[in-house]
C-alpha cells in the first residue's frame, strides 16, 4: 500500500486549523474581552471622578503582612525599617501607583536582602513578598572590633547582633583593611572573600551537625599579602589560609577553595583528606599538645608540634 503524499495545500489547512482550535479557547476568548474594555473601563473611571485609592477595601495595613520563613538571624524590626524607607504610612492603598516597584526597591536597599524575587500585589488589600536574605557565615577581626560579613564577602549591620550571636560565628583574623562602605556594599578586599567561602564550606550542616563544630576550628587566619588588599584574582593567588582550633592545632589549608591553584589540590580532596585524618588520629592535637597540619602538598600530609597554647577570641 502506498502512503498517501502529502499536498501544498496541507500546511496551510493545518495552520488555520491549529489557529481556530487557538481563538475559540474561553480563556483566550475572555483575555480579549479583557484586554479590549480595558482602555474603555479606565477611561470610564477616570470621568466618575472617584479616586478609589481612598476606598477602605484597598487599603492595607502594614502591621498585617509577614514575611515567609524569616531566619532566625534576622533583625525583629526589618519590615518596620522598610515600610520607613518606602515612604509608605501605617495604612496605605494597594492602588497606589508604583507600589510594587517602591517596596521591591526599598528591600533591595535593605543590607540583609540578598534579592527581591517576588512582589506580589493581590487585590483587595494583600501583598506577598518573596525574597532571599543574606546569611552571616564569619565575624572579621579588626581593632575596632568585630565585623559580620555574608558568603559573598557583603558587610552586615553589627548592631543588629547581640553578644550572644556574635559568639557563635567563625572570627577571620589577619585582615588589616577596613569596609569601603556601610552594611549592604562588598568589603572591597578580596581576601575577606575567600575567608568567608571557606568559612562557610565547613558550617554546612550534615548529620553529626557542621564540619566547623566538628573539628573544633575557631578562627581563621588570613596569611599572605593580606594588608596588601587583594583586588584581583592573581593577588589572591599570593593569600594563604588557615584554620584555628580552641586548642592552638593549625591546619594550613592554602588558598581560597574557589581559587585554583596548580601547586595544591582542590578543595574536595582537601576536605577529604582532612577527614581521613581525623579519623585515623581521633582529633586535629596530639597527647603532647597542638600541631600544625599543612593539607596543601599533593601526596601527603605534613605535620610539626607546635607550642602549647591557648586560643582567644
Amino acid at each position: 500500500m502506498s502512503a498517501k503524499k502529502t499536498t501544498d495545500t496541507d500546511a496551510p489547512r493545518g495552520f488555520f486549523r491549529r489557529w481556530r482550535s487557538w481563538l475559540y479557547d474561553p480563556r483566550v476568548i475572555v483575555g480579549l474581552i479583557i484586554l479590549c474594555a480595558a482602555p474603555f473601563l479606565g477611561n470610564l473611571l477616570s470621568k466618575s471622578g472617584t479616586d478609589f485609592t481612598t476606598l477602605p477595601e484597598y487599603q492595607v495595613d502594614r502591621r498585617t503582612i509577614q514575611l515567609k520563613e524569616v531566619p532566625e538571624y534576622l533583625p525583629v524590626d526589618l519590615l518596620e525599617r522598610t515600610w520607613q524607607r518606602a515612604g509608605l504610612g501605617q495604612t496605605f492603598s494597594i492602588l497606589e501607583p508604583d507600589l510594587a516597584e517602591r517596596i521591591g526597591h526599598a528591600f533591595e536597599e535593605s543590607p540583609w536582602v540578598r534579592k527581591v524575587i517576588q512582589v506580589r500585589l493581590q487585590y483587595p488589600n494583600r501583598i506577598d513578598l518573596e525574597l532571599e536574605y543574606r546569611q552571616p557565615v564569619a565575624l572579621v577581626q579588626l581593632q575596632q572590633g568585630f565585623y559580620p560579613v555574608d558568603r559573598d564577602g557583603i558587610l552586615l549591620p553589627s548592631m543588629d547582633f547581640s553578644v550572644k550571636q556574635l559568639d557563635g560565628y567563625p572570627v577571620i583574623e589577619g585582615i588589616e583593611s577596613v569596609p569601603r562602605g556601610t552594611a549592604g556594599n562588598h568589603w572591597g578586599d578580596l581576601s575577606v572573600w575567600g575567608a568567608t567561602r571557606l568559612a562557610e564550606m565547613f558550617l554546612a550542616e550534615s548529620e553529626n551537625g557542621s564540619l566547623w563544630d566538628r573539628y573544633q576550628f575557631v578562627k581563621i587566619r588570613v596569611d599572605g599579602r593580606a594588608a596588601a588588599q587583594a583586588q584581583t584574582v592573581e593577588e589572591l593567588h599570593q593569600v594563604a589560609y588557615r584554620l584555628i582550633t580552641k586548642k592552638g592545632s593549625e591546619v594550613i589549608w592554602g588558598v581560597a577553595p574557589e581559587v585554583p591553584d596548580p601547586t595544591e589540590p582542590n578543595a574536595e580532596t582537601k576536605m577529604k583528606r582532612l577527614e581521613m585524618y581525623l579519623r585515623d588520629f581521633g582529633g586535629l592535637q596530639t597527647a603532647q599538645g597542638p600541631v600544625e597540619i599543612d593539607l596543601r602538598r599533593w601526596k601527603d600530609i605534613a605535620r610539626r608540634s607546635l607550642p602549647q597554647q591557648g586560643v582567644t577570641r
